[in-house]
């Protein structure tokens, strides 16, 4: 009776926590919104000398997905950087826009969800003054190129999470203006980030 009376609590408790632990614990499926800060660091061979003078700068994004399933997500993403940090520049900002998609990895019973990610961006880099040829410029670059990325969401709850995430651009500037006049050259441009957020999942 004794041994009953001990077990059976046992038991129960060791019931509970099993079908605790097949809760679901994540969910990405359906519409999601990520918030975070960032921190990017961008070269070019062209600009060998414009990248040196401050090649690093903080921003912040905004993010939005749509998930088919577990697996497949869609998103397109606005993130804008200011790079005035060592130099005396009126304007030096970056912004970015991306569209691509992210394969995510695990299950709903899992927290944390690693992803993968590609797709297209697009870069606008403002500068000013560049002092050239004796003057002073206004320099103004866009041009596409390809995003890669990856990371991991942290699930608080099955619709919050924490997001943490690495990646980059490599393309050309296709648009090349000094001071309003056209330019031929095609600059080439890299950028290495590494950002922060949270993320808000509507799927409830």
């Amino acid at each position: 009776m004794l041994r009953q009376i001990i077990l059976l609590p046992l038991l129960f408790l060791t019931t509970s926590l099993l079908l605790r632990a097949q809760d679901i614990q994540s969910n990405i499926e359906g519409l999601n919104v990520h918030l975070y800060g960032s921190l990017v660091q961008w070269s070019s061979t062209f600009f060998d000398q414009l990248d040196e003078s401050d090649p690093n700068g903080i921003g912040a994004g905004v993010r939005l997905g749509y998930g088919f399933n577990q697996r497949f997500e869609a998103f397109a993403q606005y993130e804008a950087q200011t790079l005035k940090f060592k130099s005396e520049w009126d304007i030096n900002q970056m912004g970015t826009l991306v569209a691509g998609i992210r394969a995510n990895f695990g299950g709903t019973l899992q927290k944390v969800r690693p992803f993968v990610e590609g797709g297209y961006a697009l870069t606008n880099l403002k500068i000013k003054p560049v002092l050239l040829n004796a003057r002073f410029y206004e320099f103004q670059l866009k041009g596409p190129g390809v995003w890669l990325g990856g990371g991991v969401n942290y699930f608080i709850t099955t619709q919050l999470a924490i997001n943490g995430r690495i990646g980059g651009t490599f393309g050309k500037f296709n648009s090349f203006l000094a001071n309003g006049q056209g330019f031929e050259d095609r600059p080439d441009v890299r950028t290495f980030r590494a950002s922060l957020g949270i993320v808000y999942f509507f799927n409830q």
